[in-house]
């Protein structure tokens, strides 16, 4: 083993191995020898104590492992060890904290629990296409970690809280990750792991990047394609029991070359908040209702997010830069896409050149409002980067949509189509935007049985006149 757990306390029963027994004097100079091993014991497990880089506070008290952090040594089998020692726990919950380092994972690693949290120490993320320099608490993944990184599993209880029921058929999941920057294996068709640069100029060129795996990287890249988080689909419990993520809580982490940053099949509550996702295929992909995505920052990517079903959900301040979608929606209902921001400047020629900022398959209740997007690019979107045809979609596009509302947002593209697509919408509402398009384009158009729908222009004619400047 290439780590070392540290014990909370010394065994302290073994003081009465003599109770009962006849007594015998003990020469002095042995005990004092005795005395002294003792003392230079204790002195080393709290030198030991000192050096661990890992700590797990628990519900059974606090332990402490002594993993390496150099970046050298695979240490996937001491992850997965102790993750297994904490999971056995009974009715176990746990926070296990990261010092600083670089642990590199070579292997899958699962974590049973029905409550645990990881932190690490962020200090700013990390850009290993550029800058290369490892700061904060590192989870580096080798090429063999995949296609799931770290896997959250489903547990239960002995019996049930407040009541104390027993047994409890019930599984639950509820996950929190802090202040981990999370780095995968060449998902990006550059060899980063040998060292690549865009300040030295190193070729491929990095704006013109398209975040898709090169051909060579994964036989079938949806299977084997590297995910950093994964949870996944709910256990089947006996009887009337049921089995669900209540709750996925992400805040502080850097997400970077891999397929997929953040993969869950269902949770009820998700908190993304205040994260960093750089040089992916695909940042987020998520199902389930109660969605809050704020403040996170969206750079390099072929799609940011992907949201199969979702209800009284919220996705706002989050900044998009060289991305190729934004957002992608199967079904949404009663959620707001508020005050976001993209910027994908006339060079970046990846995956912004054939991407899109908006596009939902179907809604209800849906109120888009405040967006800032400048998109430099006369695009045409497809449905994966690498695709060799256009998907007829246009830049921000809603389909089967009753009750949408899109207004004031800010659109300045040089797009010689339609820029927003109402397909088969009903009832909704389409005011007081600002929008830029090329020659040959138009802002707004309807399609297919679209009807009761309400459209408003901002006209400089109809402004009211302003008042005199007064100093």
């Amino acid at each position: 083993m290439r780590y070392v757990k540290l014990f909370r306390a010394l065994p302290l029963k073994s003081i009465n191995i003599f109770r009962n027994q006849p007594v015998y004097k003990i020469p002095s100079k042995i005990l004092l020898c005795f005395i002294a091993l003792y003392l230079v014991y204790t002195s080393l497990l709290a030198q030991s104590i000192e050096k661990h880089t890992v700590e797990a506070i628990t519900n059974h008290g606090t332990f402490k492992y002594q993993i390496d952090n150099s970046g050298e040594v695979d240490v996937a089998d001491e992850f997965q060890d102790l993750f297994d020692e904490l999971s056995a726990l009974k009715d176990g919950s746990a926070t296990v904290i990261f010092f600083p380092g670089i642990y590199y994972i070579n292997a899958p690693v699962s974590i049973k629990m029905a409550g645990v949290k990881l932190v690490g120490h962020g200090h700013g993320g990390i850009d290993i296409h550029g800058a290369n320099l490892a700061t904060g608490t590192i989870f580096r993944f080798g090429k063999d970690a995949g296609p799931y990184c770290l896997t959250f599993d489903y547990a239960g209880r002995s019996k049930s809280f407040p009541a104390g029921e027993s047994p409890w058929p019930n599984q639950n999941l509820k996950v929190e990750i802090e202040n981990i920057a999370f780095v995968g294996y060449n998902n990006t068709g550059v060899d980063t792991a040998k060292g690549y640069s865009r300040f030295r100029k190193d070729t491929p060129n990095f704006r013109g990047l398209n975040w898709y795996p090169s051909k060579d990287r994964y036989d079938n890249v949806e299977v084997e394609g590297q995910r950093a988080i994964y949870l996944p689909p709910r256990p089947k419990v006996k009887g009337w029991g049921w089995g669900k993520c209540e709750l996925l809580r992400i805040s502080g982490c850097y997400f970077t070359e891999f397929y997929l940053g953040i993969d869950a099949s269902w949770t009820d509550v998700s908190y993304i908040n205040n994260n960093w996702f750089g040089q992916l295929t695909y940042a987020i992909r998520l199902n389930g209702p109660g969605m809050m995505v704020h403040n996170n920052l969206f750079a390099d990517l072929e799609t940011a997010l992907k949201i199969k079903k979702t209800n009284f959900s919220t996705y706002s301040h989050n900044t998009f830069a060289y991305v190729g979608k934004c957002f992608e929606f199967k079904e949404v209902a009663n959620s707001t896409i508020t005050s976001n921001t993209l910027l994908n400047k006339k060079n970046n020629t990846g995956a912004a050149s054939a991407g899109s900022f908006l596009f939902v398959e179907k809604s209800l209740g849906l109120n888009v409002m405040g967006n800032s997007i400048n998109h430099e690019q006369d695009s045409r979107k497809k449905s994966v980067v690498t695709d060799k045809e256009a998907n007829g979609q246009s830049f921000i596009q809603f389909n089967n949509s009753n009750h949408l509302n899109f207004s004031n947002n800010i659109i300045l593209t040089p797009l010689t189509q339609t820029v927003v697509r109402l397909h088969n919408c009903t009832n909704s509402t389409v005011l007081d935007n600002k929008i830029t398009f090329g020659e040959m384009g138009n802002a707004v158009a309807e399609t297919g049985d679209s009807k009761g729908n309400f459209f408003r222009k901002i006209k400089v004619k109809n402004s009211d006149a302003f008042d005199d400047y007064k100093y």
